[in-house]
Protein backbone atom coordinates (compact mmCIF):
# COMPACT_ATOMS: atom_id res chain seq x y z
CA UNK A 1 0.00 0.00 0.00
CA UNK A 2 2.91 2.33 0.88
CA UNK A 3 4.27 2.24 -2.91
CA UNK A 4 0.49 3.01 -4.38
CA UNK A 5 0.69 5.94 -2.08
CA UNK A 6 3.95 7.11 -3.47
CA UNK A 7 2.65 6.80 -6.86
CA UNK A 8 -0.53 8.52 -6.65
CA UNK A 9 1.42 11.62 -4.49
CA UNK A 10 3.74 11.60 -7.64
CA UNK A 11 1.15 11.42 -10.48
CA UNK A 12 0.00 14.76 -8.52
CA UNK A 13 2.68 16.76 -8.26
CA UNK A 14 3.22 15.48 -12.19
CA UNK A 15 -0.59 16.89 -12.79
CA UNK A 16 0.55 19.93 -10.67
CA UNK A 17 3.20 21.11 -12.74
CA UNK A 18 2.29 19.91 -16.31
CA UNK A 19 -1.04 21.30 -16.64
CA UNK A 20 0.03 24.65 -16.42
CA UNK A 21 2.49 24.39 -18.39
CA UNK A 22 0.08 22.84 -20.91
CA UNK A 23 -2.28 25.33 -20.28
CA UNK A 24 0.08 27.91 -21.52
CA UNK A 25 1.54 26.38 -24.39
CA UNK A 26 1.01 27.83 -27.75
CA UNK A 27 -1.84 26.67 -30.20
CA UNK A 28 -1.51 26.35 -33.90
CA UNK A 29 2.34 26.17 -34.02
CA UNK A 30 2.87 29.68 -32.57
CA UNK A 31 6.52 29.97 -30.70
CA UNK A 32 6.84 29.63 -27.12
CA UNK A 33 8.04 32.83 -25.72
CA UNK A 34 7.10 34.60 -28.79
CA UNK A 35 5.45 37.84 -28.54
CA UNK A 36 3.73 40.23 -31.15
CA UNK A 37 5.11 43.12 -29.85
CA UNK A 38 3.68 46.64 -31.61
CA UNK A 39 6.05 48.83 -32.55
CA UNK A 40 6.50 52.16 -30.37
CA UNK A 41 9.28 54.67 -29.71
CA UNK A 42 9.67 56.59 -26.57
CA UNK A 43 10.16 60.23 -25.84
CA UNK A 44 12.25 60.48 -22.85
CA UNK A 45 15.24 62.61 -21.87
CA UNK A 46 15.08 64.24 -25.19
CA UNK A 47 15.48 61.54 -27.19
CA UNK A 48 13.58 59.10 -29.31
CA UNK A 49 14.51 56.01 -28.67
CA UNK A 50 15.07 53.61 -30.09
CA UNK A 51 16.11 56.40 -32.56
CA UNK A 52 15.75 54.09 -35.42
CA UNK A 53 12.89 51.87 -35.96
CA UNK A 54 12.12 48.95 -38.51
CA UNK A 55 8.64 48.37 -39.28
CA UNK A 56 6.51 46.64 -42.58
CA UNK A 57 4.04 47.93 -44.70
CA UNK A 58 0.69 48.40 -42.76
CA UNK A 59 2.01 48.37 -39.11
CA UNK A 60 1.25 51.22 -36.94
CA UNK A 61 4.08 53.11 -34.86
CA UNK A 62 2.86 54.84 -31.78
CA UNK A 63 5.37 57.48 -29.65
CA UNK A 64 4.64 58.02 -26.02
CA UNK A 65 5.90 61.07 -24.83
CA UNK A 66 7.38 59.86 -21.48
CA UNK A 67 9.20 62.98 -20.48
CA UNK A 68 8.44 66.31 -18.35
CA UNK A 69 7.94 68.70 -21.63
CA UNK A 70 6.04 68.92 -24.68
CA UNK A 71 7.29 67.22 -27.90
CA UNK A 72 5.87 66.52 -31.70
CA UNK A 73 6.84 63.87 -34.30
CA UNK A 74 6.98 65.45 -37.59
CA UNK A 75 8.23 63.89 -40.47
CA UNK A 76 11.34 65.63 -42.91
CA UNK A 77 8.84 64.93 -46.09
CA UNK A 78 5.82 66.18 -44.78
CA UNK A 79 4.29 62.52 -44.33
CA UNK A 80 3.30 62.51 -40.94
CA UNK A 81 2.92 64.86 -38.33
CA UNK A 82 1.90 64.75 -34.48
CA UNK A 83 0.89 68.25 -33.50
CA UNK A 84 1.70 68.67 -29.60
CA UNK A 85 2.70 65.83 -27.87
CA UNK A 86 2.00 66.33 -23.89
CA UNK A 87 3.80 64.18 -21.08
CA UNK A 88 1.82 60.69 -21.25
CA UNK A 89 0.25 61.39 -24.10
CA UNK A 90 0.94 59.43 -27.48
CA UNK A 91 0.79 59.56 -31.61
CA UNK A 92 0.14 56.95 -33.96
CA UNK A 93 0.76 56.44 -37.39
CA UNK A 94 0.16 53.52 -40.12
CA UNK A 95 2.61 53.44 -42.23
CA UNK A 96 0.87 52.30 -45.70
CA UNK A 97 4.56 52.54 -48.29
CA UNK A 98 7.63 51.12 -47.83
CA UNK A 99 10.54 53.49 -47.31
CA UNK A 100 13.20 55.54 -44.68
CA UNK A 101 10.87 58.68 -42.95
CA UNK A 102 13.35 60.86 -41.23
CA UNK A 103 11.78 62.85 -38.15
CA UNK A 104 12.59 64.86 -35.57
CA UNK A 105 10.66 67.28 -33.01
CA UNK A 106 9.33 70.82 -34.19
CA UNK A 107 10.51 72.00 -30.47
CA UNK A 108 13.60 70.47 -30.38
CA UNK A 109 15.47 70.13 -33.93
CA UNK A 110 17.99 68.22 -32.26
CA UNK A 111 15.76 65.31 -31.40
CA UNK A 112 16.05 62.75 -34.49
CA UNK A 113 14.79 59.84 -35.41
CA UNK A 114 13.86 57.15 -38.46
CA UNK A 115 11.47 54.62 -39.60
CA UNK A 116 12.42 52.28 -42.42
CA UNK A 117 9.28 50.91 -43.58
CA UNK A 118 9.68 47.29 -45.89
CA UNK A 119 7.64 46.27 -48.18
CA UNK A 120 5.72 43.25 -46.04
CA UNK A 121 5.76 41.15 -49.02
Amino acid sequence: MGNMKRLVWIAALVALVALPLLAAAPRNGGDVGSTSKKPSVSIKDMKFDPASIDVKVGETVTWTNEDDRDHSVVAKDGTFDSDNIRPGKTYSYKFTKPGKFSYSCEYHPRMKGTVNVADGK
